[in-house]
């Protein structure tokens, strides 16, 4: 049991690093190069994808309205 507590601290350690390296971006070249280095095409189309429907369904459209 330590052992999997350890591991959900490294965990959140490589996420906050993550999210920090974002933070750190200033245009939206710099982003878009990160992100590149980061994901492949299909992580980036599939990112793209869930970012439009996280819109819609902000702007108040339900899931399946949306499908």
């Amino acid at each position: 049991m330590v052992r999997a507590a350890k591991s959900k601290i490294g965990k959140k350690e490589k996420n906050d690093r993550l999210y920090k390296a974002i933070l750190t971006l200033e245009t939206e070249e710099e982003c878009y190069n990160f992100f590149q280095d980061l994901c492949t095409v299909s992580e980036l189309r599939s990112m793209e994808q869930r970012y439009e429907v996280a819109t819609l369904l902000n702007d108040g459209m339900i899931y399946n309205d949306i499908l």
